[in-house]
């Protein structure tokens, strides 16, 4: 039941739970005082009402429920054979239902739990079909116990084989629910404030594979706003551009988390998508160099991009040229002053630069004010997050005539050595300026150098966990049909490669000595495992023994050997270790050390008496 806690709201969980506990209970004093007939009716009657509630929005929900209330409800009955039987299906359609909801590596710890508790239950419940409540010898269950085991580590051996073999569809089957997770730091709009909100999460926003260890300073693009309104940068026009055929100057893979949206993180400046696993979609070209897929991002999904160190877009620069007219007088004056005498527009952007790198610092922690927070930030605590330095840039470039516009995406990236790539989180996300300087676009930061302070708490650990996570995802979760394809594809070629007659006589040295080696073992392991005092042994033994001597052909069975040995002189001898190997074979009684010993001994004085038979 645990595993349709992502399902069920806690307070029916607790109410489910209350009823499973009241069931143990009643079985440990082995009383069942209501009647079978009316915890049928109830489960009948609320089971239609749960599902009744099903919906389009939510419609697994329901199941959930149901699941649970039949569990709590098969806990309060007197247990029978097959009321276990059903109990252990209901817990199947739980771990099945709980899938939809949560893939993450916790939940795997959780279904091979799961798996053990239902195998070891199966086989001891078809032992209690036959033995009813007839006390048993330990060792049998500590039989069962083995078997069980074994049973479970084969199914787990066998599972990835199956896993990997057997055929797949492209889109998961129960595409139609997309199942919560993660919501990325980055919209279509950014207010002052928001994005150092964002910087104190270290939710992993994506992974990045194939790039250098040691970059230096990335940044990541998201998304391009234009319209400055009240203290929100907005993004009021797209327009759709086709992606241009080719790769850009580098290739890299990355793995994005569910954001629930359409955009597309890439390493400045984006230029293709050459492949998108993980669900179908067509990406596109966006407004401000931006790449995009038509379809909401509602899964983890692995996308293999190109950049390059040039913007492929270059769009007409006259519609990031407004400016509010509620602007602080203030920041229209400063704006005057830095443009006084400049030459060129390189030489206003010099001065703006030059402005916000003397008294200004980064803070998360902002002051309460009244007014305009810009004015505020410009003139009075000169302290403020990305935001804050981004806007007051761009719109003073504006006011200085030069068009500019702020872009949101994220900053920087961490090492993961675990795993050999890059993690870039929540707490990285960051807006920047691109200025319009003689014809092109060029980027312009003029926020302080700064490690979050969340990317500083993330330790060794974290990092080990999250490359677990990492390859949860890429080779479980993620294990889609193209891969499976390419494996088979690998397979075939490396299997073509090595069993070919060339590298079959390259080989044929080693090959022997493999063979050879093998064989030696295998008969090393038989002698050292014949040379153990086992029931088995013993009895293989005495019937070598017979054979070697005349007496018996080998091919009777135990009691046969005994009505051909009757009335010689080392019946008893040859009893007793028969009867000893029947007991051990065929009997719940445990068998002593003393007694093996005694068999021992037993086949000693048979090879004496069956020597004095030969003889005479």
């Amino acid at each position: 039941m645990t595993s349709l806690s992502s399902v069920i709201s806690i307070p029916l969980m607790l109410v489910f739970f209350s009823l499973y506990s009241i069931g143990i209970y009643m079985d440990f004093k082995n009383h069942h005082p209501i009647r079978r007939l009316f915890l049928n009716l109830l489960a009948l009657s609320l089971t239609l009402y749960f599902l009744s509630q099903l919906s389009l929005d939510e419609p697994l929900k329901p199941f959930g429920y149901v699941v649970a209330l039949l569990l709590g409800v098969k806990s309060l009955e007197e247990k029978r054979v097959r009321d276990i039987y059903q109990m252990l299906l209901l817990s199947l359609f739980a771990v099945s239902l709980s899938t939809v909801y949560n893939l993450s590596l916790g939940f795997l710890f959780l279904f091979l739990l799961s798996a053990f508790l239902s195998v070891n239950t199966l086989i001891f419940l078809n032992l209690y079909k036959n033995t009813g409540e007839r006390l048993l010898n330990p060792q049998i269950y500590r039989y069962y116990l083995y078997v069980s085991t074994a049973f479970f580590s084969l199914i787990i051996i066998l599972t990835p084989l199956f896993f990997y073999l057997l055929p797949r569809t492209q889109v998961p089957l129960f595409d139609l629910w997309g199942r919560g997770g993660l919501k990325t730091g980055i919209s279509d709009s950014v207010s002052l404030g928001k994005v150092g909100e964002i910087q104190e999460d270290n939710t992993v926003a994506f992974r990045v594979y194939g790039l250098p260890r040691n970059l230096e300073e990335v940044y990541w693009r998201v998304v391009v706003f234009d319209t400055y309104v009240k203290g929100t940068w907005l993004k009021v026009r797209e327009e759709h551009y086709p992606i241009p055929r080719g790769k850009g100057e580098f290739v890299y893979t990355i793995v994005l988390e569910p954001s629930y949206d359409k955009m597309v993180p890439a390493v400045d400046y984006p230029y293709s998508v050459l492949r998108l696993e993980g669900m179908r979609a067509e990406a596109y070209m966006s407004t401000g160099n931006t790449l995009r897929l038509d379809k909401e991002i509602n899964r983890a999904i692995r996308l293999t991009l190109s950049s390059s160190s040039q913007l492929y877009l270059q769009e007409n620069p006259e519609r990031y040229t407004q400016t509010p007219k509620d602007l602080g007088p203030g920041m229209v004056n400063l704006a005057r002053k830095l443009s006084m005498g400049a030459k060129d527009e390189r030489e206003k952007l010099r001065r703006v630069l030059e402005h916000f790198s003397k008294g200004y610092s980064y803070t998360l922690k902002l002051e309460e004010y009244e007014g305009d927070p810009l004015e505020h930030f410009l003139f009075v605590s000169k302290k403020g997050n990305c935001e804050y330095y981004a806007s007051a840039t761009a719109l003073i470039l504006r006011l200085m005539g030069i068009p500019a516009r702020v872009v949101g995406g994220y900053r920087g990236a961490l090492w993961n050595p675990y795993g050999g790539y890059h993690i870039v989180t929540n707490s990285m996300a960051h807006v920047w300026v691109e200025a319009y300087i003689n014809g092109q676009w060029i980027r312009v930061d003029t926020t302080p150098s700064y490690t979050p302070p969340a990317v500083r708490k993330i330790s060794s650990l974290a990092l080990i966990r999250d490359w677990i996570v990492s390859f949860w995802y890429s080779n479980v979760v993620g294990y889609s049909s193209e891969k499976q394809i390419r494996l088979f594809q690998a397979l075939h070629r490396g299997l073509s490669s090595e069993l070919s007659l060339k590298r079959l006589k390259e080989h044929a040295g080693t090959l022997s000595f493999i063979l050879a080696l093998a064989t030696l073992l295998y008969f090393c392991i038989n002698f050292l495992l014949g040379l153990r005092k086992t029931p088995e042994n013993l009895y293989l033994k005495t019937k070598r023994l017979l054979v070697s001597r005349g007496i018996a052909s080998g091919e009777e069975l135990p009691e046969e050997l005994l009505k051909l040995c009757k009335g010689k002189d080392f019946y008893n001898s040859l009893s007793f270790i028969v009867h000893l190997y029947q007991r051990y074979r065929y009997s719940p009684y445990r068998l002593y050390r003393d007694e093996l010993e005694e068999g021992y001994r037993a086949l000693k004085s048979l090879k004496r008496l069956t020597d004095n038979y030969r003889r005479s």
